[in-house]
């Protein structure tokens, strides 16, 4: 009987080792699941702010008439004037800076419908401008280049 004993022990031990290394995986399975659930988030909120700013440069004809010149980007109720290339830090939400770059003309066409030999004849600009968030908490980044084809006068690509 003695024997028994100690075999039952011995096997209640195993089964407590295996009980402990199935929660110990459990639990770093756990925590790796919320840093990935945590980082996409982190990655979904910087292409938020990337696409905002996006739209506040589509928003006017402005930043396309002075490619170089500063755009206006809005958050939380303030406009933030950014000059092409330099990253401004957003007062809402805090810990995020935004670049954008210079907006390019990258082809121009005369606008169908009007006369070739006209000075004043529109074209159709195809411009291109990327723009990078970065959320300095998390380190998250976000790029993203756009293209606008806008209806201008002649000589707005250069």
């Amino acid at each position: 009987m003695r024997r028994e004993g100690g075999a039952t022990l011995l096997i209640v031990l195993v089964m407590l080792v295996v009980i402990t290394l199935l929660a110990v995986a459990g639990m770093r399975m756990s925590n790796s699941s919320l840093q990935v659930v945590g980082n996409m988030q982190a990655r979904k909120f910087a292409e938020n702010v990337a696409a905002q700013a996006v739209e506040d440069v589509l928003n006017s004809i402005g930043p396309f008439n002075a490619p170089n010149g500063a755009v206006t980007l809005r958050s939380g109720g303030t406009n933030v004037p950014a000059s092409p290339g330099v990253a401004v830090s957003l007062p809402s939400p805090a810990g995020v800076q935004v670049s954008v770059s210079a907006r390019t003309c990258i082809y121009s066409a005369p606008a169908a419908g009007y006369s070739a030999v006209s000075a004043i004849a529109p074209e159709d600009n195809l411009w291109e401008f990327s723009v990078t968030a970065n959320d300095t908490f998390t380190k998250a980044t976000s790029t993203m280049v756009q293209g606008a084809k806008i209806r201008q006068l002649s000589g707005s690509c250069s």
